[in-house]
């Protein structure tokens, strides 16, 4: 894993919520700055306690750089840098709004429009289209030798590959656009006379989500015109060349758990049979395998503490982690066995607390070789 991360220029870090994503990712961002990179982790919401260990008092939606108090700290001194930043969903899309409008007007127009305030916000896709779209704009910028993107988590593995297509759609072949663009080119009065004179299926439409809802929709795509939509369209055509690139390295985070490693398997298929790179696994919190306990082992734990009662709750307590164990030594077994043999997984330990400071995260590195 780690080679194919030294030749990335991009590490996008995929995987369902809860499994340790983000700090997963600011541990692979850190262990590319103790190698000597220039290094950025682009995440969409992290835990306060990200920023705490990384010496920042708070994740911002501009670049940080972390402090080197945070290396100096723990004894060593990095031959790279480490930056983090926060994703601002809304501020990435305002951004793509004003560099393809042909006009300050223009944008100020449709930044306006209450359909594109949803559409900025609220629309499926829209966390992971815009996470793309701020990951190719430091990617072309080329101040940074990487960039680690902690991608939004998803119930469905391929949300965020999908999202430039979905999103390209709402161009391109959009129900509504289809619907309403014969209006657009008979010009405003054309636009203006829309429901008078609109098909059956478009008053009907009106009538179930209401007139100002339609009026806003069609105030969107005409102020949208064709040069704003083919810059749309050629932006997420770049973005979609650059992810499947040679540059891009794809890493499935997951937890010994059974949903969240059906959705690792399942996303590793999908990029294969879509011949995108794909860098290995990350499996976070596992616990080890334990021997089975022996009755010289209860023995021993009956003659350590100070009744029966204490000595049952301990030999039932290390069951409970046995049975942990043995689950998850299962699962990444089965995981071995639908994937190629030169896939690398790497695993995580379980720990007893959460990573809430700079050494946590040069500890987690240390398992990423």
């Amino acid at each position: 894993m780690i080679d194919k991360i030294n030749t990335a220029k991009i590490v996008a870090c995929c995987g369902s919520g809860g499994v340790g994503k983000t700090t997963l990712s600011a541990t692979l961002g850190l262990k590319a700055a103790l190698s000597g990179k220039k290094t950025i982790v682009l995440t969409i919401d992290p835990a306060k306690r990200l920023a705490d260990a990384l010496g920042l008092k708070s994740m911002q939606f501009q670049e940080q750089k972390v402090p080197n108090s945070c290396f100096q700290q723990i004894g060593i001194q990095p031959k790279g840098e480490l930056y983090a930043m926060m994703l601002d969903t809304r501020h990435v899309f305002d951004r793509v709004v004003t560099t393809y409008s042909s006009s300050p007007e223009m944008a100020k127009n449709i930044l306006k429009n209450r359909y594109y305030q949803f559409l900025s916000t609220s629309l499926a896709g829209t966390h992971e289209y815009m996470a793309m779209e701020k990951l190719y704009e430091l990617y072309e910028k080329k101040t940074y030798d990487l960039i680690v993107l902690d991608t939004p988590p998803s119930r469905r593995a391929l949300d965020f590959l999908d999202a430039p297509e979905r999103l390209n759609d709402l161009f391109g072949r959009h129900f509504f656009w289809n619907l309403l663009k014969p209006y657009f080119k008979a010009g405003k009065l054309g636009y203006r006379m829309i429901y008078f004179v609109a098909s059956p299926v478009l008053r009907s439409i009106s009538k179930i989500f209401g007139i100002q809802a339609l009026n806003d929709l069609a105030d969107f795509f005409y102020l949208a015109d064709d040069s704003f939509i083919d810059g749309f369209r050629n932006r997420s055509k770049a973005i979609k060349s650059v992810l499947s690139g040679p540059q891009t390295v794809f890493i499935a985070i997951t937890s010994p758990m059974r949903a969240p490693m059906l959705e690792a398997s399942f996303f590793y298929d999908k990029l294969k049979e879509n011949n995108m790179p794909f860098g290995g696994f990350i499996i976070n919190r596992v616990h080890k395998e334990l021997p089975k306990l022996q009755e010289t082992d209860r023995d021993a734990i009956h003659a350590c503490v100070s009744s029966d009662e204490l000595a049952q709750k301990i030999t039932q307590n290390y069951h409970r982690f046995e049975r942990l164990g043995a689950s998850c030594k299962q699962l990444i077994d089965n995981l071995r066995t639908v994937t190629d043999p030169s896939i690398s997984i790497h695993q995580i330990p379980f720990f007893e607390s959460d990573v809430h400071a700079f050494e946590h995260l040069f500890r987690l590195q240390s398992y990423l070789k």
